[in-house]
């Protein structure tokens, strides 16, 4: 498949992870698209029950080195098989690259909040780290024990005295070297002006 295509639609039998933020917190729930278009992802989380619609959300879709993201819709949610499918409008999926922005050599401490699923039920945990490279699109951190893949993740750190919240999402995993690659989603408040600020320091 071509990254053109890749970029049109996300494939069918694919998983997504769809992230909204309720409440202030990330909420992540694991998806299989089970339509192009109109946009249908199947879940057996019953989380997705609970929500109110339309709502917000993030999607993510990645495999090997292609990472997709993009802002979306959740319109409605409808029971089908043995779970539930989302119907997802108004998606603009874009293909990331990473080049696009320059990475920096900016060590400094960092908190993370995960959200993972383990057999239908939501772990939440809290790590400390340090961040070893540093962009716009997302950060590699040394963190002990490492994320699991697909893990959404809160970022928190301090950079010479200025507060750095981004939403991410977990697209490397070395178990080897203790260390984990985070995609940048979205930022929390001014953090990505803040962040913008502190790396054209480091250029």
């Amino acid at each position: 498949m071509s990254k053109q295509e890749i970029t049109k639609y996300l494939p069918v039998d694919s998983t997504v992870v769809a992230a909204f933020m309720i409440s202030g917190r990330p909420m992540a729930i694991s998806c299989l698209v089970t339509s192009e278009a109109p946009l249908y992802l199947f879940t057996k989380d019953l989380r997705v029950l609970d929500l109110e619609y339309p709502q917000p959300v993030v999607l993510v879709w990645h495999r090997g080195a292609d990472v997709l993201k993009g802002e979306a819709e959740a319109v409605r949610v409808m029971p089908w098989k043995t779970g539930n499918v989302m119907e997802i409008m108004r998606t603009n999926m874009r293909e990331v690259d990473r080049r696009v922005y320059p990475r920096y050599a900016v060590h400094a401490p960092v908190s993370i909040r995960a959200v993972t699923e383990v057999q239908t039920s939501t772990v939440i945990s809290v790590s400390q780290g340090e961040t070893k490279d540093l962009s716009l699109g997302g950060s590699w951190i040394a963190v002990e024990p490492t994320l699991p893949l697909n893990a959404l993740i809160e970022f928190k750190c301090n950079i010479d005295g200025v507060d750095i919240r981004a939403l991410g999402l977990v697209v490397h995993e070395n178990k080897e070297n203790g260390t984990n690659g985070i995609e940048f989603m979205d930022f929390f408040d001014d953090s990505r002006d803040q962040l913008y600020r502190v790396l054209k320091k480091c250029a």
